[in-house]
């Protein structure tokens, strides 16, 4: 592990470590014997659930016993329905804590989003208890943030209450690239816009605006908000785009952020961030008309950022198409 020092052992520790894994080796050789005898004899019952269970909690990624688990929960649902609430709550136990072992564990994730379909009771509010939790520990465990989105559809949870818990997790912390990114797929759903100009509806527009700019001006070198505030105004195709900035609306949204952008540039004068984004919005609004000032911010971010100086090169290439096509008569 990265900041751990190096611990020396000595040939006795090292002899009873090697002791202690042939034991552990001996009883898993055991186990998973006794498991596929009675999955070959089709004994999928409880001792095949315990015997699976012990092993999982100690090792949670051997996919084949999962799906052995899987087997054995169809065949209860399929013969004693009245008992499979039960069981699936077993699987939940389980598979908590498993996840407890490994965070970031494929298979306990997956198993327990599958046997969410199985049981005709459960608890949503445990299950986004369970998903706070592992948040607090991670906030970009994307095993989790999937998980989360699954439980909001199956218990129907209004997504307003879901936009609440990105905006908590947001002003918490402005790093938390997952909860920006879980933001953008919920305000189009929540506040669509009615003219089709822009992806959000004014108000809400602004509203987000103004939440960039506080985490902007907080950590400016964080690239986070600057991924949203470039999703927020420029996801549509680039035509799409140049049509927007003629309209009034949505060209005076581009110019207060240009005019926020510049200030913090003032602060920041060698900030890749706050100059990209300056030179975007600039394009956005006139390439043409700001093409100096534009090919010279170009000029510094090669300058203050040189290991991606063939993009920034790129980024000026565009200008020039732009001009020529402009030239070109139609």
């Amino acid at each position: 592990m990265h900041g751990r020092l190096k611990v020396r052992t000595t040939a006795e520790q090292q002899e009873i470590k090697a002791k202690e894994r042939a034991k552990k080796l001996a009883v898993y050789k055991v186990a998973m014997d006794r498991i596929f005898s009675k999955r070959k004899s089709g004994e999928l019952d409880d001792e095949i659930l315990k015997i699976t269970g012990q092993v999982l909690t100690e090792n949670p990624d051997i996919s084949t016993l999962w799906n052995i688990r899987k087997e054995t929960i169809v065949k209860i649902k399929n013969t004693t329905p009245d008992l499979v609430d039960n069981y699936v709550s077993k699987e939940l136990t389980l598979t908590e804590q498993c996840i407890r072992v490994n965070p970031k564990s494929y298979n306990s994730w997956f198993h327990r989003s599958w046997v969410l379909d199985k049981g005709s009771n459960i608890d949503f509010q445990a299950e986004f208890l369970l998903c706070d939790k592992c948040l607090e520990l991670d906030e970009r465990n994307f095993h989790c943030w999937d998980y989360r989105r699954i439980i909001v559809q199956m218990s129907k949870t209004p997504l307003e209450n879901e936009l609440q818990f990105s905006t908590n997790k947001i002003t918490k912390n402005f790093s938390n690239y997952s909860s920006w990114h879980y933001r953008s797929e919920l305000l189009p759903r929540i506040y669509p816009s009615s003219s089709g100009d822009t992806l959000l509806d004014d108000q809400k527009l602004a509203e987000e605006c103004n939440l960039i700019q506080n985490a902007i001006f907080t950590d400016p070198n964080d690239q986070s908000a600057w991924f949203y505030q470039r999703w927020l105004l420029f996801t549509k195709k680039e035509s799409d785009s140049k049509e927007n900035s003629k309209n009034s609306g949505f060209l005076s949204v581009l110019n207060d952020e240009l005019e926020s952008c510049q200030q913090l540039r003032d602060l920041e004068p060698s900030n890749k961030w706050v100059i990209l984004q300056v030179c975007e919005l600039l394009r956005r609004i006139d390439s043409l008309g700001n093409k100096k000032e534009i090919l010279q911010l170009v000029s510094q971010l090669t300058k203050v950022d040189p290991l991606r100086r063939g993009y920034y090169a790129y980024l000026g290439s565009k200008i020039e198409e732009e001009k020529q096509k402009k030239t070109i008569p139609e």
